[in-house]
């Protein structure tokens, strides 16, 4: 069984099949189950959206993910939010927004945002806030989008709070209640189907707690449980919504986190093609060339990725592309936040989890080499046979 700090993918057995059959039968579970008072919220919001134009309508169980997330969110967070003042919201803000800006001095920034963060994000921790109404939902957005880790998510979650100013008190009430008792029942199921992927998070949150304590990346490593799980539902929904438009298209494209290498940095002959980062096969025992001169046999160009945050820098070269999908690879709490990205681009997508964690920047002092389910990956870049065809191969 390999390495794991926070979740692992792999059963005792060494491999990650039973995980996607096991996030494919949970995931049918959780939508089969959703309930009539549910259903109504949903709709009432599809209607808003189509009614405004604010987009092209999604599917219904895209927007079921979102209405999940404002439960998850409302548990983990909304406690943080009210005991946290808006000047402190906009101050993290403001120093956000200057690391982007200003890369060069982004460590600087990132050191000042994580004591700041801790101190005013965090510090104060509230139990679960019971502002039911529109102030309490914009103050958890605001939060979110203050810590700098939900950014994605906060620009969808937006048009559900234009929905929500519409509503009266009674309607918010029961709207933000109804979303909680969802993320709850999803919870409880989740820990029952999925929770053997997660068991070491426990532990890994009694030293991170205070660990990383004053770090930038205080928040994303302390996601709690439930947070793990809605990530694995959200990249099961979004792979199924997106699947269409993927095939479709002629050229694919696999973005390989650099984590994946057995090499550090100074050893990889990883070679540049004019636009990115290209494996050179030069190992065997490599992750990345494993899957490199898989993909070269199936025609795909696998590109490597340093880190999440130079992914927005590649995303924008692929915008509005309509020969081009890509197969984004990246460890769970990532999914959510890579798949909204790539949709609001409008570049086709999937996306594959890598088996477990294990970057220097995050995880672990040494960092290690991560790994990905190849079959996986196999059945999402090779192309359905369609019946025409199955025929002709009988």
């Amino acid at each position: 069984m390999s390495k794991s700090i926070t979740y692992t993918l792999n059963n005792f057995q060494g491999n990650t099949g039973s995980f996607y059959a096991d996030l494919g039968s949970f995931t049918d579970s959780i939508l089969s189950k959703t309930d009539a008072e549910t259903e109504s919220f949903v709709n009432d919001f599809r209607t808003f959206i189509e009614k405004e134009r604010i987009e092209t309508l999604r599917s219904q169980n895209e927007y079921l993910l979102e209405f999940l997330m404002i439960g998850i969110y409302w548990w983990n967070y909304s406690g943080n939010a009210s005991a946290t003042k808006n000047i402190a919201k906009n101050l993290l803000k403001v120093l956000y927004i200057q690391r982007k800006k200003f890369p060069q001095y982004k460590a600087k920034i990132d050191k000042l945002r994580g004591c700041l963060a801790y101190l005013l994000l965090e510090k104060h921790r509230q139990n679960i806030s019971e502002s039911y109404n529109y102030h309490g939902l914009n103050s958890l957005l605001n939060w979110l989008s203050a810590s700098g880790e939900f950014n994605e998510e906060v620009l969808r979650l937006k048009n559900w709070k234009a929905f929500c100013m519409l509503k009266n008190a009674d309607y918010l009430s029961a709207f933000i209640k109804k979303a909680i008792r969802l993320a709850e029942k999803f919870t409880e199921e989740a820990n029952y189907t999925l929770g053997i992927y997660v068991e070491n998070l426990a532990e890994f949150h009694q030293k991170s707690k205070t660990d990383y304590k004053y770090r930038e990346d205080y928040f994303f490593v302390n996601r709690s449980r439930d947070e793990y799980f809605l990530n694995m539902f959200a990249a099961e929904i979004l792979n199924r919504e997106l699947k269409k438009n993927f095939i479709k298209t002629s050229k694919k494209i696999v973005l390989l986190p650099t984590c994946m290498r057995k090499q550090p940095a100074t050893f990889c002959n990883a070679k540049s093609d004019g636009k990115e980062l290209v494996c050179t096969s030069c190992s065997d025992e490599c992750n990345i060339g494993k899957v490199s001169s898989e993909m070269k046999k199936l025609g795909i160009t696998s590109y490597l990725i340093p880190h999440s945050s130079d992914f927005s820098k590649f995303l924008v070269k692929w915008k509005d592309c309509q020969d081009t999908s890509l197969i984004g690879v990246a460890c769970v709490l990532n999914l959510i936040t890579g798949g909204y990205e790539m949709k609001r681009l409008n570049i086709s997508s999937q996306c594959v989890f890598l088996n477990y964690c294990g970057c220097k920047k995050h995880w672990d002092k040494e960092g290690f080499p991560t790994s990905l389910n190849l079959n996986q990956l196999r059945k999402i870049v090779e192309k359905p046979v369609s019946k025409a065809e199955s025929f002709a191969l009988v």
